[in-house]
């Protein structure tokens, strides 16, 4: 009883202390053990983390922030450090979050909307899945194939929970949108770009959403990301260039690239300097890309400590798509939106994707894929261990 003649009294300061919303909806709450903390609020827009507005936490630890009533459901979230509270708003609610670190990101309460603690659910069994992930990599009594077939195992089996429990019971909600992006490792689980039955799943969210939010950007992205979807999987490859001799690329040196990274700014293959770089050409929505991309976390983690880098341009033709894909890797990601027309596809004779190359410390490119036998072995030497 006393606990809730407490939380009902923080409510009614908090209240008091927000503006009058009108068309407004409003994020209230109270970070316990935070004193000093900056608490941030963001958008999570097509166009990757928007800074929205924060607020440095005294002892009691209580917030409250405002924004415009959104079109449709839109997606936010509150950070401390990386501690993250996914939220989502669809009209002039007012939410209202308790949590205390260091633990906020997964322990936390969420009242005055049912999308909100639904987004807690998935974010809490993506968190889950992360941590089964880890320990099957960990493993060493297993193989590598042996890790591979599980990890494989645990992510279908996730996907099918997301699927029938939190996609098709309401397509049209924003749950429904959050699962069909998530990641595991940098990687989309879904693969709404060359998976046919991925792609179905886009589909109905992308129907239900033109339903009810006609056009609104978010719906427009999806019936995009889904016709993109269904072209790719009407053809062989999603990507083919024209078949060049790899033996003609040239052995030394390098042609610099010059790219945007997920925030827009530009980032120079050759600012990487000193280090061992593997220079990856691909797309996010080929099929192998998810265990690819688990293969290159593994090589990064184990030899970045040493020199090793990763430059990765990607022409996937959705950029939204390559944003949410690559948001939590660790290494340089830029995007190429010329994608096919990319002139430095042609300066480095890519005829297909993924194509890659290792350059060595003093700016040198050793070789391409087709000349190395052994990636991981390759690398380890370049880097001198």
């Amino acid at each position: 009883m006393k606990k809730m003649i407490c939380a009902m009294a923080a409510l009614t300061m908090l209240a008091t202390a927000c503006k009058d919303k009108g068309e407004q909806f409003e994020i209230n709450g109270r970070i316990a053990e935070a004193d000093g903390k900056t608490l941030y609020f963001e958008a999570v827009t097509l166009n990757g983390i928007e800074a929205l507005d924060s607020t440095r936490l005294d002892e009691d630890g209580q917030f409250c922030f405002q924004g415009m009533r959104p079109f449709n459901p839109e997606f936010y979230r509150l950070r401390i450090d990386r501690q993250i509270v996914n939220l989502s708003v669809d009209s002039t609610e007012t939410i209202h979050v308790e949590a205390e670190l260091p633990d906020m990101g997964t322990d936390y309460e969420v009242e005055g909307s049912g999308n909100c603690q639904t987004l807690k659910e998935i974010n809490n069994k993506l968190i889950a899945l992360q941590q089964t992930i880890k320990d099957i990599a960990n493993d060493k009594a297993l193989t590598l194939g042996e890790q591979e077939r599980l990890v494989h195992e645990k992510i279908n089996l996730y996907k099918n929970e997301m699927k029938m429990h939190y996609i098709m019971e309401n397509p049209a909600s924003a749950p429904a949108y959050f699962a069909l992006f998530q990641t595991v490792n940098g990687s989309l689980i879904f693969n709404p770009i060359s998976n046919p039955d991925d792609i179905k799943f886009v589909g109905a969210v992308a129907t239900a959403w033109d339903a009810n939010y006609p056009g609104t950007s978010r719906t427009e992205n999806l019936h995009n990301i889904a016709i993109q979807g269904m072209k790719n999987t009407k053809r062989p490859t999603p990507v083919s260039l024209e078949d060049i001799d790899p033996g003609k690329i040239s052995a030394a040196g390098i042609i610099d690239i010059e790219l945007p990274d997920i925030h827009g700014k530009n980032r120079k293959l050759s600012d990487i300097r000193n280090k061992v770089v593997l220079l990856d050409f691909t797309a996010y929505s080929l099929p192998s890309s998810q265990e690819r991309i688990m293969q290159m976390r593994g090589l990064y983690d184990k030899y970045s400590s040493l020199g090793f880098d990763i430059y990765q341009v990607s022409i996937d033709p959705d950029e939204h798509y390559w944003k949410t894909a690559c948001e939590h890797l660790p290494w340089t990601c830029v995007y190429e939106s010329r994608g096919e027309a990319s002139g430095y596809l042609g300066s480095y004779l890519v005829r297909r994707l993924p194509t890659y190359f290792l350059i060595n410390r003093h700016g040198d490119l050793v070789a391409r894929d087709e000349q190395i036998d052994d990636l991981e072995k390759a690398i380890r030497e370049l880097c001198g261990k």
